[in-house]
């Protein structure tokens, strides 16, 4: 008799295909530590980059584990900055839900965090973006609000 439970194996290669799917936010860490880690923020300074829908809780780990490594054995790439200065220089990211986010704007960047609905796509948040909006970022002061779900993207994208 042919057992129906998942294998350890099968289980791994599920894990492996949904961190390696496109927006897959874990996956987004290595996106982003080549792109810092490339140099083509150095060459480029004045280059933007989005992680599109990629969320934010993820990245205050990220990005101080990139600083550590830098200083520990990535001196040799030759980057005149750590890895956390070009994110806040260069860098940013949208997100559409996330509860906690309003405790962690400020360890990636008030500057560089975007809101976006995911509008027409059913897993959005429209039509309830303002509720959702209100719940995730009450408690931010109302400039840092508007930053977030404004300003960035409007001077990013030359709107503003």
């Amino acid at each position: 008799m042919t057992s129906s439970r998942p294998t350890v194996t099968s289980i791994c290669a599920t894990f492996r295909r949904t961190l390696s799917r496109p927006g897959c936010r874990l996956a987004a860490g290595e996106y982003l530590a080549a792109i810092i880690f490339s140099g083509a923020l150095a060459r480029y300074p004045r280059m933007k980059f989005v992680l599109g829908e990629c969320g934010v809780g993820w990245l205050p780990y990220v990005l101080s584990r990139m600083d550590e490594e830098f200083d520990d054995q990535f001196r040799h790439l030759g980057l005149s900055m750590k890895p956390s200065a070009y994110w806040r220089r260069q860098g940013a990211t949208t997100f559409q839900h996330e509860p906690n986010i309003a405790e962690l704007v400020h360890l990636v960047g008030a500057d560089n965090v975007m809101w976006g609905s995911d509008y027409p796509h059913p897993d959005g948040v429209w039509p309830d973006s303002r509720t959702v909006i209100d719940e995730d970022l009450g408690a931010l002061a109302p400039d840092v609000r508007q930053k977030i779900v404004r300003d960035n993207a409007g001077k990013l994208y030359g709107l503003l």
